[in-house]
């Protein structure tokens, strides 16, 4: 160790022992870290860097980046001190720098990631070093990865889907028995899956999803489980979330079962015991946040469209969660938050799946009592407490006043056992006594929930209906005679009955409640709402005199019907209204009957909305058209909703005007020209339309998302005032009202000329449908596409390998060509050479023998016959 200080401080110093510039003393650095001849001296060299890369990351990213690239590509495999300290290098030129909160404009992190991602090599190389157990390694190598993501998501998460593996080393650290590891890599996994369907499909055929119930359990589930389960939870949504192919995998790898017994739900056969136990459990703050993450999940697995929603939707009923929901949402001492996440799961579990809905219908569950005392958290306590400190806690608990009260004052009581159904229907009517925003969710969750399981079920529609029209059943006596009888038996259908029936009516010591109308209307709409069949029933709903139950057999006269019942409660909440402002009762008093009269004008324009047979007994007491009509003349002091609700209604009533009776077409035509007028109509709903409280209403409008989760007391005017189900409707068929005043009495009958709401319901439900599908099958397409430019870049790139082999032999063989060429050239010119040679010599040896024979010297017997030869 001392001999690698010694040569970092020779490295730092001069030749002549003084201190060096930065850039000089990283240039220097750098030269021993590339050509140094001994591992020490390299080691010190580095650690030099990264010393350097805290004050000078700039300098060093530009002058020794390269040089660490290959070092980790290189050498990091190899030794793992060298490993371990070119990552922390890499993270600390990598990293950064923010100033409240904010990076810093032309800062170098970027730009070294930049080039640190330029190729997929570094990436893939730093995977590799997960392998490694080294503790300081693998921590500070998914430290990179996180900063490099930070960075640079997209690029990061390319290079990760080409890293052969890598995938499979990043799932295996999961496993690692060291917290800080596990932790760092659920962190990763959490910030790796964002908008890459691609690698969460790989994290789940890697077993991500097992790895990590596993943690969970580990951790204690979500009661005794703190952050870690939190990000457990949330790595797992990363995972299913807009991901098909990952939400049926985890249904057929039977994970489905494993969320029931994460929100505590006891197991089969459920017992009057662990139902108790499961509704007073309590609820700490990172317990509710841990259930809320798992409820999300299941919501995640309902949310889509076609058979993966369909499957899912039964695995969630066969293993318990459509029980469990009800149970957590309508019968236990849950935060107001948690229920309400509760019951809109449940309202998509149940939406468009008969077996959810008829389990819904046969549930039944046994409602807590609030304290006298309700929060928007209510007894949040330790998950590790028992129910004798939860007593204790109880007696010991102050309220607002600052002063104990009594326990029987502040402790959840268990109700009588009832309908789920009737549970739901009373939570949203009624309310539970969460004030403030919390409990407008829970009411708002809970008429969602009613929209889901009466949608597309006329059955379920017409039993309501008829619970609506009889008389409430009588109270059972009691077993013993000592004891007073048994509480009435409610029905869903008698608490929308009193509720639409009663006039709200403000007092001295009880607020207005304007919601509670106003979510019975809602409730009686989804039972209407393009079924003439449910409408039907309806008009045979009655009061007879002043009886407080429907049905009677009093005389005829005496009867009032459901609608004059609206028309008159409409009446009544207009009087009120204009009483309460000629009283200086504020703004928010005149907004509260504002809420109610919309209400009452919701289920009356989805009541008469083709229906003839309502709209003439709408019309029997001409008293009803004034009701409309003087709202949408008023200068001033009405609402302008309930202005344009008013024609909306109005438009509609002459539209399907068209059985005969008091008032007839012909006789409503002049008035709506002469007191209305065609400007005057058509303004009205057009004002509507761009009412912000009519345009900002989504699907998700009764979720009541917003920014800011405030606990605060809502003002009126941002509360609930529509539903999607009834906007959608009003868009669909504002523009036939509007022209139906313009045309003659005795025109066609408006079924020709308006679009058929049922039918274009249907419609867009099934291109709805063919949408949802489309969009699998595109989504199925391009993974085939994906997977096809993989294939097609495999195939190039054996390819290129292919050609450029062959481009070598063919180099290779054409220099042989060329030299062989040489070679022959040469060889036929040395033949040449020799041929020609041969000739003079030939020639030389004739003169040779002809001077011999001219001189009569002898010449041999050979030569002659050569010589012979050479003349023939």
């Amino acid at each position: 160790m001392f001999q690698g200080l010694a040569r970092g401080y020779v490295a730092l110093r001069g030749d002549t022992g003084q201190p060096q510039s930065a850039s000089d003393t990283i240039d220097k650095l750098c030269d021993r870290l590339l050509n140094g001849s001994q591992l020490e001296d390299r080691r010190a060299a580095l650690l030099g860097l990264k010393g350097l890369s805290r004050d000078w990351k700039s300098d060093v990213g530009s002058r020794a980046l390269p040089i660490l690239l290959g070092v980790l590509e290189e050498d990091a495999p190899e030794d793992v001190e060298i490993a371990k300290a070119v990552v922390e290098t890499f993270s600390l030129l990598c990293e950064i720098e923010e100033v409240d909160g904010r990076p810093v404009r032309d800062d170098s992190g970027l730009r070294n990631t930049d080039v640190f991602l330029s190729t997929a090599s570094p990436l893939h190389t730093l995977l590799n070093l997960l392998t490694s157990n080294h503790f300081y390694l693998r921590f500070f190598s998914l430290q990179l990865l996180g900063v490099l993501l930070a960075n640079r998501s997209i690029q990061v998460q390319g290079h990760v889907l080409t890293a052969p593996g890598g995938v499979g080393r990043l799932v295996e650290t999961l496993d690692d028995s060291r917290e800080i590891i596990r932790n760092e890599s659920l962190l990763l996994i959490i910030a790796l899956t964002t908008s890459n369907a691609d690698i969460q499909k790989l994290l789940a055929f890697e077993g991500a999803f097992d790895k990590l119930f596993a943690i969970v359990r580990q951790e204690g589930g979500i009661g005794s489980g703190g952050i870690v389960v939190q990000d457990c939870l949330a790595a797992i949504g990363g995972l299913l979330r807009w991901n098909v192919s990952n939400q049926n995998y985890f249904r057929e790898t039977s994970c489905i079962p494993l969320l029931a017994p994460l929100l505590l739900f006891p197991q089969p056969p459920h017992t009057p015991q662990s139902l108790a136990a499961f509704a007073f459990q309590p609820w700490s703050e990172q317990k509710v946040i841990n259930a809320g993450l798992v409820i999300s999940l299941i919501r995640m697995l309902v949310g889509g469209a076609g058979s993966g929603r369909s499957g899912n939707q039964k695995a969630l009923l066969t293993s318990g969660l459509t029980r469990c929901l009800s149970e957590l949402a309508l019968a236990s001492n849950a935060p107001a938050v948690l229920k309400s996440q509760s019951l809109n799961a449940l309202a998509d579990i149940l939406r468009l799946s008969p077996p959810n809905q008829e389990a819904f219908a046969a549930l039944t569950v046994t409602p807590l009592i609030p304290p006298l005392l309700p929060s928007s958290h209510e007894l949040t306590y330790s998950s590790g407490e028992d129910h004798g400190s939860h007593d204790r806690d109880q007696q010991q608990r102050p309220g607002h006043d600052g002063r104990s009260h009594d326990p029987s004052e502040s402790r959840w009581h268990r109700g009588v056992p009832t309908l789920a159904v009737v549970a739901t229907v009373a939570l949203s009517v009624q309310g539970d006594g969460t004030p403030g925003r919390e409990g407008l969710r829970v009411r708002a969750a809970a008429a969602g929930l009613f929209e889901s399981y009466v949608a597309n079920s006329t059955e379920i529609q017409l039993r309501i209906l008829e619970a609506m029209a009889a008389p409430s059943p009588p109270p059972e006596p009691s077993d013993n005679p000592e004891h007073p009888p048994k509480p009435k038996v409610q029905t869903a259908g008698g608490i929308l009955v009193q509720a639409i029936r009663v006039f709200p009516t403000p007092s001295r010591t009880e607020p207005m409640d304007s919601y509670s109308p106003f979510f019975a209307s809602l409730l009686f709409s989804h039972l209407l709402l393009h079924s003439e069949v449910s409408k039907a029933a309806a008009r045979a709903i009655y009061f007879t005199g002043d009886d407080a139950e429907p049905g009677g057999e009093g005389d005829e006269d005496e009867r009032a019907t459901l609608v004059s019942i609206l028309v008159g409660n409409l009446m009544m909440a207009q009087r009120e209204q204009a009483q309460s402002a000629n009283a200086g009762a504020g703004p928010e008093r005149g907004l509260e009957w504002s809420r109610v009269m919309i209400g009452y004008l919701i289920v009356l324009s989805i009541w008469l909305w083709e229906s003839p047979a309502t709209v003439k007994e709408f019309l029997s007491e001409g008293s009803n058209l004034q009701v409309l009509i003087q709202p949408i003349t008023q200068s001033s002091g009405v609402d302008s909703a309930v202005q344009g609700l008013c024609a909306f209604l109005l438009g509609i009533c002459y539209e399907y005007n068209r059985e005969p009776g008091a008032i007839t077409r012909e006789t409503l035509y002049p008035i709506l020209q002469s007191r209305v007028g065609p400007d005057q109509f058509v303004s009205r709903i057009l004002r509507l339309r761009e009412d912000p409280r009519f345009r900002s209403v989504g699907p998700n409008v009764l979720e009541l998302v917003d920014e800011e989760d405030s606990l605060e007391d809502l003002s009126e005017e941002d509360g609930l005032w529509f539903d999607y189900a009834f906007v959608e409707f009003l868009k669909t068929n504002y523009i036939s009202v509007q022209r139906a005043i313009l045309l003659d009495p005795n025109a066609t009958e408006p079924g020709r000329r308006s679009v058929d709401a049922a039918e274009s319901t249907e419609l867009v439900a099934s291109l709805r449908s063919t949408i949802a599908i489309q969009g699998k099958d595109l989504e199925d397409l391009r993974a085939q596409i994906v997977s096809m430019e993989g294939e097609r870049d495999q195939e190039r790139g054996a390819f290129r390998n292919e050609v450029a082999k062959l481009t070598e032999q063919v180099v290779a063989l054409q220099s042989e060509v060329t030299e062989a060429r040489g070679d022959k050239q040469l060889a036929d010119k040395e033949q040449e050479d020799l041929l020609v040679l041969l000739e003079e010599l030939s020639a030389k040896r004739k003169a040779d023998k002809a001077r011999m024979r001219e001189a009569q010297l002898e010449v041999s017997d050979d030569e002659e016959d050569d010589e012979d030869d050479s003349e023939e």
